[in-house]
C-alpha cells in the first residue's frame, strides 16, 4: 500500500453472523460494508441448509464458495475484462482482512 493509499484507509464496524467486526480497507466503507454483507449472506444460506455447523466451519465453506466462484470467473470460458480483475483482487484482498478477523476462531 502506498503511502497516499494509507492515508485513505478506511475503519468500519461490520457483523457478519451475528459478531462484530472491526474492518480497515482503502475502500470506502459502503464496499466494506457490501462485502462484510456478501460474506454475511453466504454464511446464512450456508446455515440453513447445514444445521449444526459451527461458525468457523460454516465461514471456511463460505470463503471456499466465493472463492470457487472468483476461481470460476478468473478460468471460465470469456476471460474478463481487466476492470473484472481489478474487482477480484479487492475481493480477494477483502476475504484476506475478514479472514484475518476470523484467525482466532477454531474449527473444532
Amino acid at each position: 500500500m502506498t503511502t497516499a493509499a494509507a492515508q485513505k484507509v478506511a475503519r468500519t464496524t461490520v457483523d457478519i453472523f451475528g459478531e462484530k467486526y472491526v474492518v480497515r480497507g482503502d475502500e470506502s466503507v459502503d464496499y466494506i460494508a457490501d462485502v462484510a454483507r456478501l460474506v454475511d449472506d453466504r454464511m446464512r444460506e450456508l446455515a440453513r441448509n447445514s444445521r449444526g455447523m459451527s461458525r468457523s466451519r460454516l465461514a471456511i465453506l463460505a470463503a471456499l464458495n466465493l472463492a470457487d466462484e472468483l476461481m470460476q470467473e478468473r478460468t471460465g470460458p470469456g476471460r474478463k475484462a481487466p476492470e473484472d480483475e481489478l474487482l477480484a483482487q479487492k475481493t480477494r484482498y477483502m476475504i484476506t482482512l475478514l479472514d484475518e478477523g476470523l484467525a482466532g476462531d477454531s474449527i473444532y
